[in-house]
């Protein structure tokens, strides 16, 4: 019996192996450096062994994005259920890691339909999650939802943030530092809002 559990924990360690090189390749190189081959030199195996795990590279980017999702979608509850949500989310969705992978997932998904069906559905769970948590925190700020409507704001946060990684990433100086900054110190006086004065 635990020759079997042995080479089930192998199996996993590889399986986690793989993920994280793709993973690597696409931070480092962008989507399109990944294929079986630079996949399976960087995990030190064969190209057919990577392809007993993976059938194919749609199956192993799937798998990287389910994987980096059910990881996004837990730090994202709790961000927006902490002391601090606007901080707390707002810190997680600029993490350039993070949201690096994204903007990789999103560029690999307009040429991989199996992906892009994937990346709709993480999408979709993602904005419904931050919307129901805005509407019923943004009062808290200040903010008036009449004017700033969940939608908007979840927009406004999250696209800029992923536009500060796609350009830190391609390398374009489009003030983005600049943008960060701002937004952090924005979040951080509604932060103090929502507090309320120092107690005495």
């Amino acid at each position: 019996m635990a020759e079997p559990r042995r080479r089930r924990a192998a199996t996993a360690e590889k399986v986690t192996r793989l993920l994280d090189v793709t993973e690597e390749i696409m931070l480092a190189e962008g989507y399109a450096a990944v294929s079986s081959r630079s996949v399976a030199a960087r995990a030190e195996i064969t190209a057919p062994l990577l392809h007993y795990y993976f059938a194919t590279i749609d199956d192993l980017f799937v798998a990287v994005l389910r994987r980096r999702a059910e990881e996004t979608l837990a730090r994202t509850e709790a961000a927006l259920t902490s002391p601090q949500p606007l901080g707390a989310w707002w810190e997680l969705v600029s993490d350039p890691r993070g949201t690096g992978l994204t903007v990789e997932f999103v560029a690999a998904a307009n040429h991989r339909p199996a992906l892009r069906t994937e990346v709709g559905r993480v999408a979709r769970e993602l904005r419904r999650m931050q919307m129901e948590a805005m509407t019923s925190i943004l009062g808290e700020y200040g903010l008036d939802l009449d004017d700033f409507p969940p939608a908007l704001v979840t927009a406004a946060v999250q696209g800029l943030a992923f536009a500060v990684v796609a350009d830190r990433a391609a390398g374009h100086d489009t003030a983005h530092e600049e943008a960060t900054a701002a937004m952090t110190r924005l979040v951080a006086r509604l932060e103090a809002r929502r507090a309320g004065p120092p107690e005495e």
